[in-house]
């Protein structure tokens, strides 16, 4: 198996636990979505699965994946959005809100480097 392959299933399980921890319920405070909800959606061909999202984003980010939060609501936005905040070899912070029907990518934000950070600090 290709270590591509290994970490996108890493970076689904990572999900997927993460959701469950983050609090079950749609109607719960936390962010998220459920995880009943998120495979179901998958099945239906309503959202892309995440490791589509992943190989989509990695075509044009490089680039090591923190944390991914799947959403049903956006900010103004109707329907699914993938949250992926990920690190680029040089270190910068990237937040990608993602289409999580078509893997568009709607918005990016770009952070401080770490190494940036490192040198601020006394």
């Amino acid at each position: 198996m290709s270590l591509n392959r290994i970490f996108l299933r890493l970076a689904a399980a990572f999900l997927l636990g993460w959701v469950a921890l983050a609090g079950g319920t749609a109607q719960a405070a936390e962010p998220g979505v459920d995880h009943d909800r998120a495979r179901a959606a998958v099945q239906s061909g309503e959202i892309m699965a995440l490791h589509d999202i992943l190989a989509r984003v990695h075509k044009r980010y490089q680039g090591r994946v923190l944390e991914v939060v799947l959403r049903d609501q956006e900010e103004g936005l109707h329907g699914w959005v993938y949250e992926i905040r990920m690190f680029t070899p040089e270190d910068v912070l990237l937040v990608l809100r993602v289409d999580a029907g078509t893997a568009t990518i709607l918005k990016i934000e770009r952070g401080k480097t770490n190494a940036a950070d490192n040198e601020a600090a006394p």
